[in-house]
C-alpha cells in the first residue's frame, strides 16, 4: 500500500517540476523579449540620423541594430561525421514487416483493378454516347 502511495506522490512531484519548468521557461522568454525591446527603445532614442519621421526614425533604429555573426562551418568535420549522421538517421528508419507490405501491395493491386474497371465503363459510355450523337 505504501508502494502505490510513493508512486503516486512521485508522480505529482514529477508533475509539479514539469510546470515549474514550464513557468521558468516563460518567464526566461519573456526576459529576452523584454530586453530586446529595451535594447530597441534604447537605439530609437539615442539614435538620430533619421529623416525626422517617426518612420524613418524606426528604420534607422533597426538598421543600426548589431546582427550576430554565423558560426564557420568547418567542412572537414561535417565530411567526416556525414556518414555517421546518415547511418544513425537510417538505423531510426521502423521498416514495414512482410505481412504490413503484402496486405498493403495487394489493396494497390485491387484499386487500380477497380478504377480500370471504372474509367474502362466511362470510356465505353461515352464511345456510345458520341456515336449515338454521330460525333465519332
Amino acid at each position: 500500500m505504501s508502494d502505490k502511495k510513493d508512486l503516486r506522490e512521485q508522480k505529482a512531484q514529477d508533475k509539479l517540476n514539469k510546470i515549474k519548468e514550464k513557468q521558468a521557461q516563460k518567464e526566461a522568454k519573456k526576459e529576452t523579449k523584454k530586453n530586446k525591446k529595451e535594447e530597441f527603445t534604447k537605439l530609437y532614442n539615442e539614435f538620430e540620423g533619421h529623416d525626422g519621421t517617426q518612420e524613418g526614425k524606426i528604420k534607422a533604429a533597426k538598421n543600426k541594430r548589431v546582427k550576430k555573426e554565423k558560426e564557420k562551418i568547418d567542412y572537414k568535420l561535417a565530411l567526416k561525421e556525414a556518414p555517421v549522421k546518415f547511418l544513425k538517421e537510417v538505423n531510426k528508419i521502423q521498416w514495414s514487416s512482410r505481412k504490413n507490405l503484402g496486405t498493403k501491395f495487394l489493396w494497390v493491386i485491387i484499386f487500380i483493378a477497380i478504377f480500370g474497371v471504372f474509367f474502362f465503363c466511362v470510356d465505353l459510355a461515352f464511345q456510345n454516347l458520341f456515336e449515338l450523337i454521330r460525333i465519332i
